[in-house]
């Protein structure tokens, strides 16, 4: 997989780097993860402060282009993400919900 960075805007307003990038690869779409991970790698800074917000495929390419956002801190990623996006990129577990039983009427 070959990762290039297409752009890099700074967004102080919201505290964090929009950064677009596209990738070529063999075979079948990497994963977030993989992507992460060669993102990271390709600004030098952890993946833990990064997280992919879309990527878009080309049919019948081997050929994709996508969006991700770089914070300064991790905290400020989990702060200002949101939270289906962080459970997307492993950032945050995702909460089992409880089911609650209903209490059948009670009969006359």
């Amino acid at each position: 997989m070959n990762i290039s960075i297409d752009s890099k805007t700074n967004n102080a307003l919201l505290g964090r780097t929009d950064v677009r990038f596209s990738l070529t690869f063999e075979g079948a779409m990497p994963s977030r993860k993989q992507v992460r991970e060669a993102l990271s790698m390709a600004l030098s800074i952890p993946a833990e402060r990064l997280s992919v917000v879309r990527m878009d495929g080309s049919f019948g390419m081997h050929t994709a282009s996508g969006l991700a956002h770089a914070y300064p801190t991790p905290e400020a990623a989990l702060k200002g993400e949101k939270k289906h996006l962080l459970i997307r990129d492993a950032l945050l577990a995702k909460e089992e919900k409880k089911k609650e039983e209903k209490k059948a009427p009670a009969k006359k």
